[in-house]
């Protein structure tokens, strides 16, 4: 189960339900960090797949000469 944050790690302002963003000092919460986090490693994941094939595509075509 998830813990909900209720205050701004960095200064301390009581935060909105779901806020990304401390309304007061623009600091990322815990969940937007996590989120963030998430998507670099599907970007990553992504980027690797595309890599793979693009590999497997050229040895394709050398392995045809």
């Amino acid at each position: 189960m998830e813990r909900v944050q209720v205050a701004c790690d960095n200064c301390g302002t009581e935060l909105v339900p779901n806020a990304a963003y401390c309304e007061k000092c623009g600091a990322r919460t815990r969940r937007a960090r996590r989120l963030v986090r998430l998507a670099i490693r599907v970007e990553l994941v992504f980027f690797l797949l595309i890599v793979a094939m693009v590999a497997a595509f050229v040895w394709i075509y050398a392995a045809q000469k």
